[in-house]
């Protein structure tokens, strides 16, 4: 076996994949729910009521996206699908990296509390390469 999949066994990245998919949804919701609190995590302040509704517009995007591809994932984990999860959840990387890239450009740098989203892509790399790996 390869790193990182040797780490844990093959039921446990199953059982960390759908942690994940599970916390898509939540923030895929959260979006759909507030998208001011969801636009404020990504560093979007909207000040008049034109940019209050094009917050909420581009939020319904990004909330729709994520559950979309958390109710496949769902599906994967249902079916036993671990590096099909992988695949996808590989995938979803590049959708952790530009949500990074547009909170660091919109809160104004590294600095301003986009770490957590940064993390978040790491820890999606990382899963998705244990997933994928799996037999």
């Amino acid at each position: 076996m390869a790193f990182p999949n040797s780490l844990l066994s093959q039921s446990t990245w199953r059982h960390v994949g759908i942690g994940l998919a599970t916390t898509v949804f939540a923030l895929g919701n959260l979006a759909l729910i507030s998208p001011k609190s969801a636009g404020q995590s990504l560093g979007v302040f909207p000040t008049t009521s034109e940019a209050v509704e094009v917050n909420e517009k581009s939020m319904t995007f990004l909330g729709i996206r994520d559950i979309a591809v958390a109710s496949s994932l769902f599906w994967f984990y249902s079916e036993g699908k671990s590096r099909e999860m992988g695949v996808l959840l590989s995938s979803w990387v590049f959708v952790c990296v530009v949500d990074t890239w547009v909170a660091v450009k919109s809160l104004g740098g590294w600095n301003s509390g986009v770490v957590p989203l940064y993390v978040g892509a790491v820890a999606t790399a990382f899963i998705a390469t244990g997933l994928v790996q799996s037999r």
